[in-house]
């Protein structure tokens, strides 16, 4: 019976010993456990995965768009210069406009030195037609003569009306040169005298007014007194255009022109 107790409490000993042991082993198991911190990752990694995502996203959509980097910084540096592009464009526009303006006035020149030309051509081909003609003799050569000066007389005077005052200058002078008693002649001086005038060579224009008054009896003399005393007018004295104006009242009471220097002279 003694025996029997024994046997018991070494059998609750021996199961509290491997109850102890068990703990322990236990207890080292876990505290042996560790945690895979890699398979976990943090809040910090998992906001540099998602840029890191989206990074390649967007780099997979700029491929299939056939877009790249060096593209993006080549279509940059375009949009850069297409300002200063535009400035260079407008400004190269606008001296294009200038050098076409400058073409124009040049053309137009051109076209007038064509002209005197051949107005010069023809008048030297009109001379020597006339050189060339067989001399008529007498009544007949005079007659033939004051044709052919009323005829080129009208030409000049056709110059004059058609603005080509410089041509009408010369025919004139040609006319004057022959120096033959011709009704037409103080007419080629006054003229001569009015080209000056639309050519405001006012000074010129008062020497040729003047030497009308050499034709006796002219009928462009009332006339060459009006536009002496403008011609006055024109180069800003009052006081010698008044003195010519009222010339004119005084020498020429019957002339067509009496009106005119009246009001000429109510305006000075």
């Amino acid at each position: 019976m003694k025996n029997f107790w024994r046997l018991r409490w070494l059998s609750v000993g021996l199961f509290i010993g491997l109850l102890s042991l068990f703990i322990a082993c236990a207890g080292s198991r876990d505290s042996d456990v560790k945690i895979n911190e890699e398979a976990f990752p943090s809040e910090s990694d998992k906001t540099a995965g998602a840029d890191t995502s989206a990074q390649a996203e967007e780099a997979e959509v700029l491929r299939l768009l056939g877009i790249t980097k060096e593209s993006e910084k080549t279509q940059t540096a375009t949009e850069a210069a297409e300002p200063t592009a535009g400035a260079d464009m407008q400004e190269l526009k606008i001296k294009l406009n200038d050098l076409e303006i400058e073409a124009r006035k040049k053309n137009v020149e051109l076209d007038n030195l064509k002209a005197e030309l051949a107005e010069r051509d023809r008048r030297l081909t009109d001379l020597q037609n006339e050189l060339a003609k067989p001399q008529p003799q007498g009544a007949a050569a005079s007659a033939s003569a004051d044709v052919s000066f009323k005829a080129r007389y009208a030409s000049a005077l056709g110059m004059y009306n058609d603005r080509k005052y410089r041509q009408a200058i010369s025919m004139f002078d040609e006319l004057l040169a022959l120096n033959v008693a011709n009704s037409l002649t103080d007419n080629c001086q006054y003229w001569k005298g009015e080209a000056y005038y639309a050519l405001d060579d006012y000074n010129q224009a008062i020497m040729e007014f003047e030497k009308v008054f050499v034709y006796n009896n002219s009928n462009k003399a009332d006339a060459a007194q009006l536009k002496i005393g403008l011609c006055y007018a024109k180069l800003g004295n009052k006081e010698r255009a008044r003195a010519e104006l009222q010339k004119l009242l005084s020498s020429y009471p019957n002339s067509e022109f009496i009106s005119k220097a009246q009001t000429y002279l109510a305006n000075l």
